[in-house]
């Protein structure tokens, strides 16, 4: 059962963990299902209902939300079984993979991003390698940080975060058909010891790119989304800011990590280009039209983690983190989940935080946060991109040592 808030939506966003990508860790080291049959359209109803809890602040405030039972029983269950190996031979050298994207024919592409071998090892739907895209370089077709990639339509787009450049592939003939130089002026709000750089981008449309702008802080990061042309040109006010990651610093000021125990801002995107967002700390998230206007939200409540003083302390064996994690506060608690991602069929898929630190439970909800299947999977087996009845997972060979991409067919029973 869920209760949801006046009033109705006017319209009903995948991130890997948004994993903190190499160049951030440099960075980091130097420095409707049954709804109650009334509406509110005054007060949020008194906080616990069912769940008999209070609710957090972020929660109350917000208009447009549903809040969902506490321990709500999902329609469905799923299985993941074993069906193509993408792997290291002779042609791909696997290094540090990133990202992987899949188009819609089920052809694969696996951004690797290890020094001197930067590119887009390109895979057919059995697991045939069929070419790699790009090199290392500052030349057309050439990469020196790929940050992201997204295939639409018969063109591969990728962000390089250091040359600041989108570039376009063709899916045909994998030449670089269109470059588009991002002007920090137009977007870069640094100040003295802060900095930005582009983190993520969509494609919505055939002329309009979502870009999303990591401001570093040393304080609370935060993303910024504008709306880019074609030729990187930002054409719209900032549409969307939100919470990022933490930092936590020593009791000099000297040194800052980022917090590996508190929320993440995460964010995925629909077929229909309706924007998620989450603070990871709760299962609270909230749902915005491309234009960066607020639409609705969800929430469910949930029992997070109980983290030990010992397991905080000793998570990094690294004095500085253990000065900065007491000059901060050490948490009794972990943050709710780590991954967000959207299929191409809207479902919401969550890596929820167990006691058990080998295990994710996976959450799979419909874009109005009804609980569809749990099922529990090992957190080294990182789930990537979930497309057409299959998840794209990432691996470590455990023999060699080395990575490997794993797909699994997903199938679902009542």
């Amino acid at each position: 059962m869920s209760f949801t808030k006046s009033e109705f939506p006017r319209r009903l966003f995948a991130a890997p963990l948004c994993p903190i990508k190499s160049f951030e860790l440099q960075i980091m080291n130097s420095y409707l299902s049954t709804t109650f049959g009334f509406f509110l359209s005054i007060f949020l109803i008194p906080a616990c209902s069912s769940t008999d809890r209070e609710l957090p602040d972020e929660v109350k405030k917000l208009d447009n939300l549903t809040i969902h039972e506490i321990n709500s029983t999902p329609i469905s269950s799923i299985t993941l079984t074993k069906a193509v190996t993408f792997e290291n031979s002779s042609e791909v050298i696997f290094g540090q993979l990133n990202e992987i994207d899949v188009d819609n024919s089920g052809t694969v592409y696996v951004v690797e991003g290890s020094d001197g071998n930067e590119g887009i090892y390109v895979f057919d739907a059995e697991g045939a390698f069929i070419n790699k895209i790009g090199r290392t370089g500052r030349g057309p077709g050439e990469f020196q940080a790929l940050f992201d990639i997204d295939v639409f339509g018969d063109q591969i787009f990728t962000l390089d975060g250091t040359l600041l450049r989108i570039q376009v592939f063709s899916s045909e003939t994998y030449n670089s058909i269109h470059e588009a130089n991002l002007d920090p002026g137009q977007w870069d709000f640094s100040s003295e010891r802060t900095m930005t750089f582009p983190n993520k981008f969509h494609v919505l449309n055939d002329s309009t790119i979502l870009g999303i702008f990591n401001h570093y802080t040393f304080d609370m990061d935060t993303w910024s989304y504008y709306h880019l042309d074609m030729n990187g040109n930002v054409t719209s006010e900032r549409l969307l800011t939100h919470d990022y990651i933490k930092h936590l610093k020593t009791g000099d000021g000297s040194q800052s990590f980022f917090d590996p125990f508190g929320g993440r801002g995460l964010m995925a995107l629909s077929t229909d280009n309706q924007i998620f967002t989450a603070w990871s700390k709760d299962l609270l998230f909230k749902v915005y039209d491309s234009d960066g206007t607020y639409l609705r939200a969800f929430y469910h409540p949930f029992d997070n983690s109980n983290l030990s003083r010992d397991e905080a302390l000793n998570f990094y064996d690294n004095e500085p983190f253990k000065n900065a994690l007491r000059n901060e506060g050490i948490p009794d608690k972990w943050r709710a989940f780590d991954h967000l991602i959207i299929d191409n069929n809207n479902n919401l898929w969550i890596s929820t935080i167990t006691d058990d630190r080998e295990i994710y439970e996976w959450w799979i909800m419909d874009t109005y946060g009804n609980l569809q299947a749990k099922f529990k999977w090992p957190r080294g087996k990182e789930i990537h991109e979930i497309k057409n009845g299959f998840a794209y997972v990432l691996e470590t060979e455990e023999d060699t040592g080395l990575q490997e991409v794993i797909k699994y067919r997903i199938q679902w029973s009542d």
